[in-house]
């Protein structure tokens, strides 16, 4: 076998190797609880809620590595609405209502900074051997309240989570603190941590709305 191509072979084993470990080296960590529902007084017609269809395609991809995109998210939040055993108080529509009172989402994942990003980096150029933790991803979700298609008050909320990529992770998480969620599949599961926090989200804007009046 000629020299450069053994060279080649031996440059390209390591990547071979790495791409099954990707798989257990990711966990994450959504300390948000279940959505209260109780703390919602109930209303006889839910609030409409449309989503704009360009938050459902490929755009924008997140800025972490081997992080699901956020229209995949945003899927898995619709479906947890829909399915959701007790009420939420809200009701998916498909477009905006004309008359009354309707809410929109813009939904998006706030970009790492250049540090962490550059610790990724890192740990991605040693096979996940130097550990990479985050403990400040952040989803932000904005409600825009209309009534007859005039706009009247927003209400913005975050929910926050915690990552760590390590190869030794398997080993680590028993010993740290809180509850992490490993990921077998980076970029298509989404911790149901995550998910729960994002629903939280739901009911606190009707209980703020219902406070500030908006919602009867």
């Amino acid at each position: 076998m000629p020299r450069r191509a053994c060279i080649k072979r031996w440059q390209t084993w390591p990547a071979l190797i790495f791409i099954p470990l990707i798989s257990s080296c990711i966990a994450s960590s959504w300390p948000i609880s279940q959505p209260s529902l109780n703390s919602v007084h109930e209303t006889f017609t839910p609030i409409p809620l449309y989503i704009p269809e360009y938050l459902k395609d490929d755009r924008p991809r997140s800025g972490y590595l081997f992080h699901p995109p956020t229209r995949l998210v945003l899927s898995q939040l619709v479906t947890r609405v829909t399915k959701q055993s007790q009420p939420l108080g809200i009701r998916l529509v498909s477009e905006p209502s004309q008359k009354g009172i309707f809410c929109t989402l813009y939904f998006r994942v706030l970009e790492p900074t250049p540090a962490e990003q550059l610790n990724s980096l890192l740990s991605i150029l040693t096979y996940f051997l130097f550990p990479t933790y985050n403990s400040s991803m952040t989803y932000e979700l904005t409600y825009d309240v209309f009534s007859d298609t005039h706009f009247v008050r927003q209400y913005r909320y975050q929910v926050h989570g915690k990552r760590l990529m390590w190869l030794l992770m398997p080993f680590a998480l028993p010993f740290i603190s809180g509850y992490w969620e490993p990921t077998i599949q980076p970029q298509g599961d989404i911790p149901d941590g995550l998910i729960q926090g994002l629903l939280a989200t739901l009911t606190q804007m009707k209980a703020d709305g219902q406070r500030d009046g908006l919602f009867q």
